[in-house]
């Protein structure tokens, strides 16, 4: 396999990833080294089996081990219930990849090959390796390949390029599944071998199903309908796949539909099977350009107008040709857009993680609201998380989708205040192809449609622009999105958790802010508290986050000191907790004498108190415009204790300290001196 060439292959991903597999693969036979994020546990453990038994990886598997004839035609008559089961699925599975330089084998359970399928270019490129009648290709013999490798693991295995471990057949791909009896016996393998450029990407698939198929053919054997049970068997096959297949001759006729493909395609799949696609679906039909123009395409979207309405879906297609290059047919895989969103949302991980015991806190408001959200979460309703920032909107958003019935489907974050405005409506709700210069090919779903079957949790609701405000609230009452440049709604299935740390009644009234978008969203509404409202979680948050913290550093936790806690207590954290976080982290970095002091903490927290004369001058100078200001916001709320220390930034329980610290009495009181908690009228 020559892999020094970039000119031919520069900017293939296939020829990349092939090229990196190489250098594993010489990096392990030379140093004995696996790289796991390139080679998967699977190929490594059978390596490190290869190197143990001592298979040499350049053997030249011109002369794999042959046993005498008597030896093969006692193997061959010991599994030839097997064999004659199988051929006639072979063929119908080499009817597939007949004309793409690959060949269908059957190996017994010792992986010595009873029957092969193939034509005479591939028999001609495969001509150095033995892949003839009696001929083994198990493990300790040629190293790590499909036939080989599934008979140890007993499941469907692939194999491309220098995942094996005999150089030889690094120009290859080789796909096998195992085959077992009634009985759960291993019989045998299934397997299809190719070049690897022109293996089908969905050829494990097929060998999956087709091997299956000859188990079901073994349990329901019918001696006298053995030609017509294989035909039915392999398409029950076909049927066993979550994906929809058809395949299309060269005329045009259908062949193979399943009810998969026949469901995404909205037709009856026996009313298709030997008619012309064209008449069935249209002229136009997008996978016949397959036919006429010979080329192929992966995970391509197509929308197309049926007698219901219309279907989208994402297809991957390949052209069958023969051995002179003619086309004589095509083979399409589909899959429904639902499904693919899943597969994307499991690859980039958009799931929430959070769940209500991740939200700590010992407050009486906060349990209750906890409570109350786990109620909600089983609806679904639109939900408005209210709050400050760093009160933990985004926690409870994840938290409430993981006790909702949607928790496995996607949770897509979407913060309406960092997206540019340009940008929003193509994010929200996508776009088609060419709805706009830059726009992806193909277009693009939007948030919103990915989001199906789950939640979109719109955070920073508050900084939406008005006009997309409008497309909003169309979305939220008719369930269904239009992406930009496109014709067809397409139904969606989102609960929408939507968050601001702004009133959203202000600004209705400021005009920033639609009122019929505020009543959809105000469905169900919670309000959460600042961390200034709870001060008595302030200690239980700081040793949760020392601990936490200190873990993640690799450092012992620190002794916190009462003062320490004193001064977190006493400050009003207009961040809130992702302030009280912040703080304990810089706080960590600084401590050297494993005991947290207030002089750990920024200067807006703690400041040291001033020595001298001067300093006490300076003191007791902060010290009375400290108590004056005290006195005025009293004064001005009437003595009413909550809003004097909302006012003031700290907490009731900090008020009432420097009101007796600075001996405060109101104005029209008699008594003199300290002023008793249970005097002062807290509204």
């Amino acid at each position: 396999m020559n892999l020094d060439h970039d000119n031919n292959d520069k900017g293939k991903p296939v020829e990349r990833k092939i090229k990196r597999i190489y250098r594993s693969w010489d990096k392990f036979i030379n140093n004995f080294e696996i790289e796991p994020y390139v080679i998967r546990p699977l190929l490594a453990n059978s390596w490190h089996r290869c190197l143990r038994m001592k298979v040499d990886p350049y053997a030249p598997l011109g002369e794999l081990c042959f046993l005498s004839s008597r030896q093969v035609k006692k193997r061959i008559k010991r599994r030839k219930i097997l064999i004659d089961a199988a051929i006639p699925f072979m063929s119908q599975l080499y009817s597939f990849v007949k004309g793409t330089d690959s060949m269908v084998c059957l190996a017994d359970d010792h992986g010595m090959i009873l029957d092969v399928l193939r034509d005479p270019v591939i028999q001609h490129r495969t001509k150095h390796l033995c892949q003839n009648v009696g001929s083994e290709w198990g493990e300790a013999i040629a190293g790590t390949n499909s036939i080989g490798t599934t008979l140890f693991e007993k499941k469907p295995v692939q194999i491309t390029a220098s995942e094996h471990y005999c150089q030889i057949m690094h120009d290859f791909t080789s796909s096998a599944a195992p085959i077992f009896s009634p009985e759960n016996e291993l019989l045998g393998v299934l397997c299809i071998i190719g070049l690897y450029h022109n293996v089908h990407p969905h050829t494990l698939g097929m060998v999956v199903a087709a091997a299956k198929a000859i188990e079901n053919h073994l349990i329901n054997q019918k001696t006298a309908y053995e030609l017509l049970i294989a035909y039915n068997k392999v398409t029950t096959a076909i049927e066993t796949m979550n994906e929809g297949l058809i395949a299309i001759e060269a005329n045009q006729k259908i062949t193979q539909l399943n009810s998969v493909g026949a469901k995404i395609l909205q037709v009856d799949d026996k009313d298709c099977i030997g008619e012309y696609a064209s008449n069935v679906f249209g002229p136009e039909f997008p996978l016949l350009h397959v036919i006429n123009t010979g080329r192929e395409f992966i995970d391509k979207e197509f929308y197309i107008e049926t007698a219901m309405g219309g279907t989208r879906f994402t297809s991957t297609a390949k052209p069958i040709k023969d051995e002179f290059g003619n086309i004589t047919g095509m083979i399409a895989t589909l899959k429904e857009i639902d499904t693919v969103h899943k597969l994307v949302h499991k690859m980039v991980g958009a799931r929430a993680t959070m769940v209500f015991d991740d939200i700590v806190g010992n407050d009486p408001q906060l349990h209750a609201l906890i409570k109350r959200a786990k109620r909600v979460a089983r609806s679904s309703s639109t939900i408005l998380l209210l709050g400050e920032s760093g009160t933990g909107k985004e926690i409870f958003a994840q938290a409430i989708h993981n006790a909702s019935g949607r928790s496995k489907g996607p949770f897509i974050v979407i913060n309406c205040g960092a997206i540019p405005r340009e940008l929003v409506e193509s994010e929200l709700f996508g776009y088609e192809d060419g709805a706009f210069t830059g726009a992806a090919r193909g277009g693009r779903p939007g948030k919103f449609e990915l989001a199906s079957g789950g939640t979109i949790f719109l955070d920073e609701i508050g900084d939406m622009p008005l006009d997309i405000q409008t497309s909003l609230l169309r979305v939220l009452q008719e369930r269904q999105v239009t992406r930009i440049g496109g014709q067809k709604a397409i139904q969606i299935n989102t609960r929408v958790i939507a968050s601001t740390n702004k009133n959203l009644a202000e600004e209705v009234d400021k005009g920033n802010f639609r009122l019929d978008l505020y009543y959809r969203l105000n469905v169900i509404t919670f309000n959460l508290p600042g961390l200034r409202e709870r001060p008595k979680d302030v200690p239980y948050l700081t040793q949760y986050f020392v601990e936490k913290i200190s873990r993640r550093l690799g450092q012992a936790s620190p002794t916190i000191t009462p003062e320490f806690y004193g001064c977190l207590t006493e400050y009003s954290w207009p961040g809130n907790v992702r302030e009280l976080e912040n703080v304990i982290e810089q706080a960590l970095h600084l401590v050297e004498t494993d005991i947290l002091v207030p002089e750990h903490l920024p200067s807006r927290i703690y400041t040291p108190r001033l020595k001298g004369a001067k300093g006490a001058e300076k003191a007791d100078k902060l010290k009375n415009a400290e108590a004056k200001v005290i006195k005025s916001t009293l004064l001005s709320c009437g003595w009413n204790i909550s809003r004097s220390a909302a006012i003031l930034g700290i907490s009731r329980n900090t008020l009432y300290r420097k009101i007796e610290k600075f001996n405060l009495t109101p104005e029209n009181s008699p008594v003199k001196g300290v002023v008793e908690r249970s005097k002062l009228d807290d509204g």
